[in-house]
């Protein structure tokens, strides 16, 4: 498992949310090629991000509790986990700079404006 340091860039860009019961956690095709991702865990529970290309490729990211951290990336997708790492929501990043925040109630991803 891979925690991020408080300071370093984590790129990626949200696209879209939490994905509603039935709708697929699949990322679409993309043309990023640079994004920077600002992610605060509103969620009282540590949790789990994978940052990656597919579901089973890329790495974990251990985000604490009330923390804010960050990444950056170039075509990844970003996957909440539940417990049993399970993913549970999309985020698919944007070009360059933007914020993300796991929900308080730690079942999705929410692009903050």
């Amino acid at each position: 498992m891979q925690r991020i340091a408080a300071g370093t860039l984590l790129a990626a860009t949200i696209a879209c949310g939490s994905a509603p019961s039935g709708e697929s956690l699949t990322p679409e095709p993309t043309t990023v090629n640079d994004f920077h991702i600002s992610v605060f865990n509103a969620c009282t529970d540590d949790v789990t991000l994978h940052v990656g290309t597919t579901q089973t490729t890329g790495s974990k990211v251990l985000l604490f509790k009330l923390s804010r951290d960050s990444f950056k990336g170039t075509n990844e997708a970003v996957w909440l986990l539940d417990p049993d790492e399970r993913p549970i929501a999309l985020y698919q990043p944007i070009q360059g700079k933007q914020k993300l925040k796991v929900t308080a109630d730690c079942t999705g991803l929410a692009r903050e404006h």
